[in-house]
């Protein structure tokens, strides 16, 4: 019997790397597909967090998951990585909202720099 399923190692932005697990479905196209929408509703999650703490910010970069398929073979390889879960959201905002301040304390850094305000002739 073929086993079905998919090891998805993810992160967003600097986060450390988390392991997710997802059966494929067969669809009536007769093709497996992979639901990864949990990682649609995170995405969501974290730019609701971050636009709670920082109004004005695009945070794309930030909260948009990197994923990486890993044959189900190989999953051994990584077991010790924590999972994908309620916990690890949590963790992952903490981690996002520090990236995001310190990118916000390097902006108005530059922009209080000698010369930022010099314009080009």
């Amino acid at each position: 019997m073929e086993n079905n399923t998919k090891l998805y190692i993810v992160s967003f932005g600097d986060s450390r790397k988390y392991r997710l697990a997802f059966v494929e479905k067969e669809a009536a196209d007769g093709l497996h597909h992979s639901d990864l929408s949990p990682l649609a509703s995170i995405e969501r999650e974290l730019n609701d967090y971050l636009a709670t703490l920082f109004p004005d910010g695009n945070f794309a970069y930030f909260t948009s998951p990197r994923v990486t398929e890993v044959e189900w073979e190989h999953r051994d390889r990584y077991k010790d990585y924590p999972l994908l879960d309620a916990d690890a959201v949590e963790e992952i905002k903490g981690v996002l909202a520090k990236e995001v301040r310190d990118m916000e304390s390097n902006r108005v850094l530059n922009s209080d720099a000698p010369y930022s305000d010099v314009v080009g002739g």
